[in-house]
């Protein structure tokens, strides 16, 4: 009884991290907006009750450890899929934002935005202090195909066994720290932060990044 409770309130936790969002998700394959998150383990009465509402999506019991699953599913056409399953191709968008982390005053602390288009549009922001409105900005174009490869080299290591515990992340007191956002076709977002200190995806980015603007 106390192994069926705790499936049950993990169920629960994990729909509602699923269903957490602003936008709707939509298919990649058919672009319908008839999609649900999907669910793995022994359901309970109201997760069934959810599944005949087409709200979620029951995914068995088995399930690999060491690989990213499908998390949700399309009512639609059926496809199932996962952000971190998607060829590089369905990366609509990469922001990567670098912030300064002192030592110096908050109003003289710096910020940079870039923001990286699938079509090969490449801006960068720069901001100081606490303000929101940017200092100067730069756009600048390159290849729909050097775009592609920075994606896939993303693509390549999120989609990998045990991903996480394989990158390389440092940690800094001082100097910089980074957010990175990887956007995908089906409207949802991976979000990734750390120090800027020679891991494995701020080193990938820093490299583009100056390649483009420096």
């Amino acid at each position: 009884m106390d192994i069926l409770t705790n499936c049950l309130g993990a169920q629960e936790k994990q729909m509602k991290s699923m269903l957490q969002g602003k936008r709707p998700v939509i298919c990649p394959k058919c672009k319908s907006e008839k999609t649900a998150p999907i669910l793995y383990g022994l359901p309970a009465d109201e997760m069934l009750e959810a599944s005949k509402r087409g709200e979620i999506i029951f995914g068995g019991c088995a399930v690999t450890d060491d690989m990213p699953q499908p998390d949700y599913g399309c009512t639609e056409c059926g496809f199932r899929w996962s952000d971190e399953l998607l060829p590089a191709t369905h990366i609509t968008k990469v922001r990567y934002k670098v912030v300064e982390n002192g030592p110096c005053p908050l109003e003289f602390m710096r910020t940079w935005v870039y923001e990286i288009k699938q079509d090969g549009s490449c801006t960068k922001y720069q901001y100081q202090g606490r303000g929101g409105r940017y200092q100067s900005r730069e756009i600048k174009k390159v290849s729909g195909w050097r775009v592609y490869r920075l994606a896939r080299s993303l693509q390549k290591i999120i989609g990998a066994p045990l991903w996480e515990s394989n990158i390389i992340d440092g940690r800094v007191c001082d100097g910089f720290r980074y957010n990175l956002q990887i956007s995908y076709t089906d409207n949802r977002k991976l979000i990734l932060e750390g120090d800027v200190s020679g891991g494995t995806f701020d080193s990938i980015l820093d490299r583009f990044v100056r390649n483009v603007f420096d």
